[in-house]
Parts: structure tokens; C-alpha cells; sequence
């Protein structure tokens, strides 16, 4: 049977009605004559659908040109000019974005095995075909350029006024009176992939347009998109939905008791987590002492390695703030894209990510601190008027500048700060403050903040054995550096005759500080109204003496920052000490942000 072209639309079709249009193209005999009524009805009739057609294609081409040049087109419409109210009406626009219809395939598309993803993005300026692959960190990217085809490649009796051959593709024939047909041995040419293992997804902007959906249901798997084609632009988007073909890790590094190392890896984003609906993390890292900057590495495991096979997603050199610990968020952007952020300067690191095998071999079999790095705490009585109060607190802001002006280089010093205030009566209760380790800078502030407090024990008895088993409970270093403690009080610990509300023993907090091999100086200045040679006075004097270094103990005026410095016997910075370039795993809390 030969193909009758409809009057509508000029579809050819053998069919009783135009499958584009509806149009009945064959029906059973007429009764009667062919009246001028009937015959003047059947063109009426025609004439409408006609405009019809046309109408919905010229809302469909407005819908993607710019409005000073539509008029053109009401001037195509069939019956008569069209207006602007026939036109908005008619338009609609799918809902769905490229992005969402794409994120099906990315699971599919980073698994195992080289895939490819072949996307056909149809719209109103012609289809580009677009190659994506997922790399070995699972990151998506093009495989090649982009390759364009125009729709006058693929389509005959298209107009070449652009206003005129868009209405022709959403199926308007209007005055042009012009038969439009898809070469379909052209678009298969045009449009083929050479990938191997792959799969085809077609994006079809130009949905209910006649010849976009003629061409694009030559493809079982069609998405009905809106927005304008971008592929750089969705290359990016769809890297937030795109699942982690391997868990995200901080590469850093455990130490034992020993000073044995071994690399380890804090887990920060596990594997098949999309960076849409993934939270930030935090990690609370420890610093290399010493140590001016160290690698933020984020690695994730490479398939066939069987021990310590790291992938370099993102590595960082991050100048560390002068602290002993800090916190750094990592955010997840899409496989391949995290960022972090923190105190200090974090500068992206190309040709460390390039050899971080090489600086992994460099990590030492076993870790022992900077000759320079040390820790220092202060147990300093806040009981007394300001003016007694603020002389300890000169002494020891006096101190540290001074060793800040010695050893401006010395970064490994760490200082923790114990405060402690008077019993309130004889009930057990926390009367001591802790500001754990941290550095000069931030400890400075510490004791500028310290705040005197009304003595309400005996004259002669502070709570001393309190401070002291608080130090023992510090976060001293491990493997060990050299630890001192320093007392700056002015009465003397609780004894056997006055027992201590909450039954601690200075001797025995004192006795575990040393095993612990912390070396403890005490500074101290006479109560007033004590008599230094009574029997009290020579008691408390035999106190502080054995609380101290021997023959170490001094009064609060006799003692200058340089004798501290001296009888501290503080280690000098070494030059050309090799540090860790990596964060140390030992005492890392991890959080993840709600």
C-alpha cells in the first residue's frame, strides 16, 4: 500500500489515522452527495487542526528563542496570524533535571570493570554525544571531546531562517508547506560510540517535539529533561551523586609506647557515599613536634594492593598553627573532590600526591621527638589578693616570653596550666582548673586570664595534693620527652595531720609523677606573719624542698626566668632534626557533623 502524506501534519502513513497527528487519514463511504455544507465543514475542520498543529509547534519554538524574534512564528501559523495568549498556554516543559536522570547510571558506570557512558543530549541547537568514564579513584570524566551535530546533518527540508527550522522540528508545517524527514542511515552514523562495554542514555530536551522524538526513540533508555545543555556544567553536578568507588582516608601515623611507628588511615567518607546527602567530617589531629608543616593526605585503597596500597585522592601541605592539636573538616564534593578546611594555610600538593609512595617509605621505623621538643606544666595557687596572685602569674608570662625569645624556632614546647583554689569545707569537690597542653601563644593567654580567689582553708595548707594527681593524669608525650612540672604556690600541701578532703597523699601523687620520669621545680613565697625559722616555718620549708629538685626550691623573689630556664634544664632546640611529614594517629578523636 502506498503511503498517504496527512494534509495536517504531512506525516506519510498507511495508516487509518496519522500516528503524529491524529488526523483520520481513511474512513468508510460517505452517504450522500458531497454537499457545499459538508464540503465546506471537512475544510473548516481541516483548517483547525491544522492551526492546531501549528499553534503547538510555534509555543514549543518560542519556548527557546528570544522573545523580540517571535513574532515570525505567529506569522508561520496556518488559518491566520497567531497571538501571544496562543502561544504560553499551550507550552510545557518537563520537570526533570539532566543531573537526576543521569544518576542512576553512575553506580553502574564507576563498578568494576572499564565502562562507558554514552549520553545523547538533544536539543534545540542540534545533539552532542557525549563519552564519560569513571578513572581509578572513580572520578567521572570525559573520555574525549564532545562531538556536535547540527540538525540540518541528520535532517532534510529544513529551513535555514534558525526561527523558521526550529517550528519545522516540533512539527510545524505553517505556509512553509515543507516535508521534513529524519535520515536515520545519517543519524546513525553521526551518533554512534565507540565504546566496547557501554550504555547509551539519551536526554531529550525537546520533549513532544515531533522530530527530537522521532530521533530519540531510536534508544530504549530516554530521559525527558529541562534546562539548557552544558556538559562541563553537568560533568560537575553530577559529581555530588556520584558514589565513592572506595572509602576516603587520612593517611596518618600510629605511635606506641616505643616510638614504633606504622601508617594508618582514619577513615573520613566510606565507600558509596555521595557527597548530596553526606555530612562534613572532623578530625582532631595531633602535631609532629617540631614540625612547620606536615601532608593532609586523603587516600583510598588501591583494588589490587595487598598491604599499603594508597591511591593519592587530594594531599595538602598545611603550615600548622603554633598548637599541639587541631581540627580539620573535610568536605565531600564528589569522588576525586574534597575539601578541607582548618586554622593555618592549606595549599594544594601536586607533586607530593605524585610521590606520596616515596614519602610513606620515609616515615621512620621508629619515632623519637625533636632533642628540642619538651613538655612544661604549670600547678600554680590562685588563692590570695590579685596583687599576690598576679606576681605568680608574671613569673610564669615572664618565663615563657623569654623562651619564646630564645627559641622562636622551637616548636615542639607544649605547656599545660593547673590552677588551683581552696577546700570549701571538708566534703570531696573539684577545686582545681585544667587547660590541658597547647602552645606558648595559647597558654600565654591562659594565665593572663587566671583569676585570684579568697583564701578559705588554713593559712598555712592549699590543696597542692590535688594539683598533682591532676598532673599525673596530663597528656604527657609518648613516645616520652623531657617533662617538667612546675609548682608556683605559696602554702603547703595537706599532710597526715591535716588530712586532704579528698583523701590524696602528695607524697604519693609526687612519687608517680617521677616514676613517670617528670622532673618537678617548686617556687614558693612566705605567708605572711610566718616566722621562717618556727617550727611551722621550718616544716613547710622541709615541704617545698621535697616537693622539689634537690636543693631546687627557691622563694618567689629570688627567682628570675632565667634561673627557671637554668634549673628546668630545658633541652635545646636541634637543627636538622627530621620530623614526621604526617599527622600522628595516637590520641585523634573523630566527629562527624550532624
Amino acid at each position: 500500500m502506498t503511503p498517504c502524506a496527512c494534509p495536517v501534519c504531512l506525516t506519510a502513513s498507511i495508516a487509518p489515522e496519522c500516528p503524529a497527528c491524529g488526523w483520520v487519514l481513511t474512513a468508510g463511504p460517505w452517504l450522500g452527495a458531497i454537499t457545499p455544507d459538508r464540503e465546506q465543514a471537512f475544510a473548516a475542520e481541516l483548517t483547525q487542526a491544522c492551526r492546531r498543529v501549528d499553534l503547538v509547534a510555534a509555543a514549543r519554538a518560542a519556548a527557546v528563542i528570544q522573545p523580540q524574534r517571535r513574532g515570525m512564528l505567529l506569522g508561520l501559523v496556518r488559518g491566520a496570524p497567531a497571538t501571544e495568549d496562543e502561544l504560553t498556554p499551550i507550552h510545557r516543559r518537563p520537570n526533570k533535571s539532566d543531573v537526576a536522570a543521569l544518576t542512576s547510571t553512575l553506580g553502574w558506570l564507576v563498578g568494576a570493570g572499564e565502562r562507558t557512558l554514552t549520553v545523547i543530549d538533544i536539543d534545540s541547537s542540534g545533539i552532542e554525544v557525549l563519552e564519560l568514564a569513571a578513572d581509578a579513584v572513580g572520578v567521572v570524566r570525559r573520555v574525549s571531546t564532545p562531538r556536535a551535530v547540527a540538525w540540518t546533518d541528520l535532517v532534510s527540508g529544513l529551513s535555514s531562517v534558525s526561527e523558521e527550522a526550529l517550528f519545522q522540528l516540533a512539527g510545524g508545517v505553517g505556509l512553509l508547506a515543507r516535508t521534513c524527514q529524519i535520515n536515520l542511515a545519517q543519524a546513525d552514523r553521526e551518533l554512534s560510540t565507540t565504546a566496547l562495554s557501554g550504555r547509551t542514555v539519551v536526554l531529550q530536551r525537546l520533549s513532544g517535539w515531533h522530530l527530537p522524538d522521532r530521533l530519540a526513540a531510536r534508544w530504549p533508555e530516554v530521559h525527558h529533561v529541562s534546562g539548557s545543555r552544558d556538559s562541563g556544567q553537568l560533568i560537575r553536578a553530577i559529581a555530588a551523586h556520584t558514589p565513592l568507588l572506595n572509602g576516603y582516608h587520612l593517611l596518618a601515623v600510629t605511635i606506641d609506647s616505643e616510638g614504633w611507628t606504622r601508617p594508618h588511615c582514619v577513615p573520613l567518607f566510606p565507600a558509596g557515599a555521595q557527597a548530596i546527602e553526606t555530612p562534613p567530617t572532623t578530625v582532631t589531629i595531633e602535631l609532629p613536634a617540631g614540625a612547620a608543616d606536615v601532608l593532609v593526605a586523603i587516600t583510598a585503597p588501591q583494588a589490587a594492593a595487598a598491604h599499603l596500597g594508597f591511591d593519592a585522592v587530594r594531599v595538602l601541605r598545611w603550615s600548622v598553627p603554633e598548637t599541639q592539636t587541631a581540627t580539620l573538616e573535610f568536605i565531600l564534593n564528589g569522588p576525586g573532590d574534597v575539601v578541607v578546611r582548618g586554622p593555618g594555610s592549606l595549599i594544594l600538593d601536586t607533586e607530593a600526591a605524585a610521590n606520596l609512595a616515596t614519602s610513606i617509605r620515609t616515615i621512620p621505623e621508629r619515632y623519637r621527638p625533636p632533642s628540642g621538643a619538651v613538655d612544661v606544666a604549670f600547678a600554680v595557687e590562685l588563692c590570695g589578693n590579685d596583687d599576690e596572685v598576679a606576681q605568680r602569674r608574671q613569673l610564669l608570662a615572664d618565663w615563657l616570653a623569654e623562651i619564646a625569645d630564645r627559641h622562636s624556632h622551637q616548636r615542639g614546647l607544649r605547656v599545660a596550666v593547673i590552677g588551683y583554689h581552696d577546700h570549701h569545707g571538708p566534703q570531696p569537690r573539684g577545686i582545681v582548673r585544667v587547660h590541658e597542653f597547647d602552645s606558648t601563644t595559647t597558654r600565654m593567654e591562659t594565665i593572663a586570664d587566671l583569676a585570684a580567689s579568697q583564701v578559705r582553708g588554713a593559712d598555712y595548707l592549699a590543696p597542692l595534693e590535688d594539683a598533682l594527681e591532676l598532673a599525673t593524669t596530663l597528656s604527657w608525650r609518648t613516645p616520652a620527652v623531657p617533662r617538667r612540672l612546675l609548682i608556683v604556690g605559696r602554702r603547703a600541701p595537706y599532710g597526715d595531720d591535716s588530712a586532704c578532703p579528698n583523701r590524696l597523699r602528695w607524697q604519693d601523687s609526687l612519687g608517680r609523677l617521677r616514676d613517670n620520669g617528670i622532673e618537678v621545680l617548686a617556687v614558693w613565697d612566705t605567708p605572711p606573719g610566718l616566722n621562717p625559722i618556727s617550727r611551722r616555718g621550718r616544716q613547710m620549708a622541709t615541704v617545698w624542698r621535697a616537693l622539689s629538685l634537690p636543693g631546687e626550691s627557691r622563694e618567689l623573689g629570688k627567682v628570675t626566668p632565667t634561673w627557671l630556664t637554668d634549673h628546668l634544664r630545658l633541652p635545646k632546640p636541634a637543627k636538622d632534626t627530621a620530623v614526621l611529614q604526617f599527622p600522628i594517629f595516637d590520641s585523634i578523636k573523630q566527629e562527624f557533623s550532624e
